[in-house]
């Protein structure tokens, strides 16, 4: 037989095809091993994952006992060691490093037989131009009209769906439509096309969203990770992946994120519904996230798993409301314990109205440098890096402590010089997303399209504490504009003036302050004005953001355009 090799979509028949082969071999008196790999916890954390343990697959009378869980260097050894008419089978093959390849090759030119199921890709290129019998095993889609090309799961990551391409893209619709009516029924706004974050990769136009800033924090995730030669050796390695995990993870927008980017992702929120719609997205997408409903405090103190990256953004500061002070300061002890390589915080200030009468029991107000005097004496850092509200669009300050030092900012250039090239080509679509938005990231910091300050234009009843995201000197906004300001009056209406192409398709136009729209309206081509009533209570900041429906990038220049602002007045 010599080695043969197993391809298909998951629930495909691949399973049942190797223990059948085993279970007739076995028949006649022959050595039959089947061997899995240790080497990566999608596989480790299953508890039939053991000497002695049992495979099996979705045919319920089909099973074979594990003989060896063992890493790629012990299994070529394994190899090394059989003589001619052994057969041993390596199931979810993918979890071992693609050295095992020559091995498998050897062992199979001696006359050992070899079964191979689910290769990775790499694998697959190191067989390339190699003597072996491929078997890819086919699926009809549940329409029966076609071949299945995707899978698509309900409940958990077990029992899939076969879908072609054209009912996977309907059938994702429908999930996120139903979706969207779930959270929109629920609390805490029922009825209201209003939640708390988006979901990653869904799009959400129309919706108020309490966190309209979560594009803007991952991008500050995505370029720590792109500076920390730790991170970057995992995610090159082809078996090992990074960890992440986002504490108060919500409806899983970061966690989702970073699965997307190639990591192993973990998610715990105590709000139960937050982790039924993560799920819900997780499952649809086949996205093997592991999210945990779960008080935080409690999740830190029974957990003893440590994370490359780990990120909780405005959590703690409602653990020290909860459960006073010291249980915050003992979630940040066990936070920074459990970072491995990178940890983003943001803090809930006791300087805002939202907290001001909260955490009753703290010795000092929780304030900017409270934070970084937590993370300089506890955090064991070696650099940690500060993110101003304003930046890019964020609305609170975020801090980046890293374990090691990272790559200076902006050398995209050696995002990933280390990097080996069959990693590339694995990895291609993630790494592609990583490097476009970094890049942009950087441009917005420091390219030649950074943006202004806002003394260019008129801006009235207000004065600028941020630069302008997604604003340019020569006074055009892109559809996404976002600004701090501080009223230097007492004001009641908001007044834009703006102008758009006459050429332009009509547009809708929203602004939001404090994540809270103020007012939408539909313009067309030429001079237009937004009037609206906009009271506030009396604060220090106010977070600005106008969305624009329509945007385009003209001719010779790369920026995302959608109208000229001419005046801006609060009064």
């Amino acid at each position: 037989m010599g080695l043969k090799v197993y391809e298909g979509l998951p629930a495909s028949g691949k399973t049942k095809a190797i223990i059948s082969e085993m279970d007739r071999r076995r028949s006649f008196g022959d050595r039959v091993m089947l061997v899995l790999s240790n080497e990566h916890e999608e596989l480790t954390r299953r508890p039939n994952v053991r000497e002695g343990g049992m495979m099996g697959c979705r045919d319920s009378t089909k099973k074979f006992p594990i003989d060896r869980v063992i890493g790629t260097a012990e299994a070529c050894e394994l190899l090394a060691e059989q003589v001619a008419g052994t057969l041993i089978a390596f199931d979810e093959a993918q979890y071992f490093n693609p050295k095992i390849v020559p091995a498998w090759l050897d062992a199979s030119e001696r006359g050992v037989d070899i079964l191979v199921g689910t290769p990775s890709q790499m694998q697959l290129q190191a067989l390339n131009g190699a003597q072996y019998d491929l078997k890819k095993l086919e699926v009809m889609c549940s329409c029966q009209k076609r071949n299945a090309t995707r899978v698509m799961y309900s409940k958990d990551l077990t029992y899939p769906a076969h879908l072609c391409d054209r009912c996977y893209h309907a059938r994702m619709k429908d999930e996120e439509k139903k979706l969207l009516k779930l959270v929109q029924e629920s609390e805490p706004f029922p009825g209201e096309l209003h939640t708390y974050q988006p979901f990653f990769g869904i799009d959400m136009y129309g919706w108020k969203l309490v966190r309209n800033d979560c594009p803007a924090r991952f991008d500050i995730i995505l370029d720590a990770v792109a500076r920390s030669d730790s991170v970057q050796e995992k995610l090159s390695d082809p078996v090992k992946q990074p960890a992440f995990i986002d504490l108060g993870c919500c409806s899983g927008f970061f966690s989702h994120g970073m699965a997307e980017q190639g990591f192993r992702s973990h998610g715990v929120d105590v709000a139960e519904h937050f982790i039924l719609w993560a799920n819900q997205v997780a499952f649809s997408k086949g996205q093997a996230i592991d999210y945990k409903c779960q008080d935080l405090l409690d999740f830190l103190r029974t957990s003893d798993k440590t994370y490359d990256v780990v990120s909780t953004f405005a959590t703690v500061q409602w653990v020290m409301d909860q459960r006073g002070y010291e249980a915050g300061m003992e979630c940040f002890q066990r936070i920074f314990e459990k970072t491995s390589s990178i940890c983003i915080v943001e803090m809930g200030y006791t300087t805002e109205d939202i907290y001001r009468m909260k955490i009753k029991d703290r010795p000092s107000e929780i304030d900017r440098q409270w934070v970084m005097n937590l993370m300089e004496s506890f955090g064991k850092f070696s650099q940690i890096e500060f993110h101003p509200a304003g930046e890019g669009g964020i609305w609170r300050d975020i801090f980046v402590g890293f374990k090691k030092k990272p790559m200076a900012r902006g050398r995209v250039d050696t995002l990933l010089k280390n990097v080996s090239t069959s990693f590339l080509q694995s990895k291609k679509i993630q790494v592609r997303k990583l490097i476009k938005k970094i890049e942009s990231l950087v441009r917005r910091r420091s390219g030649p399209e950074k943006t202004a300050d806002f003394d260019l234009f008129p801006l009235t009843g207000m004065l600028p504490v941020s630069k302008g995201d997604g604003y340019w000197d020569d006074r055009w906004v892109g559809p996404r504009f976002v600004a701090k300001l501080k009223p230097v009056q007492e004001f009641h209406k908001f007044r834009l003036e703006g102008w758009r192409p006459e050429d332009f398709p009509s547009a809708s136009v929203s602004i939001s302050l404090e994540g809270q729209e103020i007012c939408s309206k539909e313009v067309e081509g030429g001079f237009f004005v937004i009037e609206a009533q906009a009271q506030f209570p009396s604060r220090d900041e106010l977070s600005l953001e106008i969305l624009t429906s329509y945007s385009t990038s003209p001719t010779n220049d790369s920026r995302d355009l959608s109208f000229v602002i001419k005046s801006l007045d609060f009064h």
